[in-house]
């Protein structure tokens, strides 16, 4: 006979918490309190049985595979949904403080929105560590205060093209999502003089037109992208940064060995989609880093090496790739994924 458990599904899956034969069948209540039975198909990490997904879509993922709401019934996002607030007041404090001639109101928005972007991308890039993104949240608040790291645009297009390349939504772009990328991506290159950052977007767009479950009409965007890179060089758009030292170099090359050793070493992630009760795929996840990375390297390419303090975005980057190396080097790493 066939093993029968009851457990709950918030919004859209959550694996149940014990360990459940393969074939064996669940009863799911969703948030409406409708039932439904689904057959596990396959055994997942720590014995727990995997649903094949079969999603009913609520909320913003009917519309988007791009926008991923902070659900507070998860511990992280109620974590954040406190300190925000908290960043806000410290941040228009210490700029009445500081600064009285500064407006209070607008270093508030500012300590808040570039502690989020940066918590949003470090999620993405260490999706079964929460203690990355919160790292990267603090540093980022930190640079904002001491350094004025307030320029969060850049943060905003490697937001959107990780999602593309890793769908921690466990969905595939939809149509509009595309063109949205792709047209935010264009205005981005022209309104920050970086049109490498177009270059960056045709990486992304033909990666996940090759990786797992592949987009092939992203070939197309991909080549848009690369079109319109062009077409910006011809017209003399921006040029390439030449204050860059050894020091600079360095790093760079240091961040580069790190993501080496990254993509050697890192364990399949055992985190779920959002949408579905399928592990994000781990050469996505990878890969993911990579857009971000390259992303950071032609802004300073592009600005110079005074984008080392203009743009947490290298705060996410080390934050993933440093605690990566002090569990490497603990043993702390440990693949649960089962393919």
């Amino acid at each position: 006979m066939e093993d029968i458990y009851a457990t709950s599904v918030r919004k859209n899956f959550q694996a149940p918490s014990f360990p459940a034969r393969p074939g064996a069948i669940h009863v799911c209540a969703d948030d409406t309190g409708t039932h439904r039975l689904r057959r596990y198909r396959r055994l997942g990490r720590d014995g727990i049985s995997v649903a094949a997904p079969n999603p009913k879509l609520v909320g913003l993922y009917r519309f988007t595979s791009l926008a991923r709401p902070i659900d507070p019934a998860y511990l992280s996002n109620r974590a954040l949904l406190i300190i925000l607030p908290l960043l806000a007041l410290l941040s228009a404090g210490l700029a009445s403080l500081h600064d009285p001639g500064s407006g209070p109101l607008s270093a508030a928005i500012s300590g808040a929105l570039v502690g989020f972007v940066a918590w949003a991308l470090t999620r993405e890039l260490a999706p079964d560590f929460n203690s990355d993104a919160f790292v990267a949240l603090t540093l980022a608040w930190v640079g904002t205060i001491v350094f004025g790291m307030d320029q969060v645009l850049l943060v905003f297009v490697g937001l959107l093209l990780v999602r593309i390349v890793n769908r921690s939504t466990g969905l595939p772009s939809r149509p509009f999502d595309t063109l949205s990328v792709l047209g935010f991506c264009i205005w981005a290159a022209d309104s920050t003089q970086q049109p490498m950052i177009l270059l960056v977007a045709s990486v992304a767009f033909a990666l996940d037109a090759t990786l797992k479950n592949p987009l092939r009409h992203h070939y197309f965007a991909s080549v848009a992208c690369l079109s319109v890179f062009i077409w910006m060089q011809f017209n003399s758009i921006a040029g390439t940064a030449v204050d860059l030292t050894a020091r600079d170099w360095v790093l760079i090359g240091l961040s580069a060995g790190g993501l080496v050793l990254f993509g050697k070493k890192n364990p399949g992630p055992v985190s779920y989609c959002d949408t579905s009760p399928v592990s994000l795929d781990r050469m996505r996840v990878n890969a993911g880093l990579i857009v971000v990375w390259l992303l950071a390297v032609q802004a300073l390419l592009t600005d110079g090496r005074s984008n080392w303090l203009q743009t947490p975005v290298w705060i996410c980057i080390f934050a993933v790739l440093i605690l990566f190396v002090i569990r490497l080097t603990k043993g702390q790493l440990k693949s649960m994924h089962v393919d």
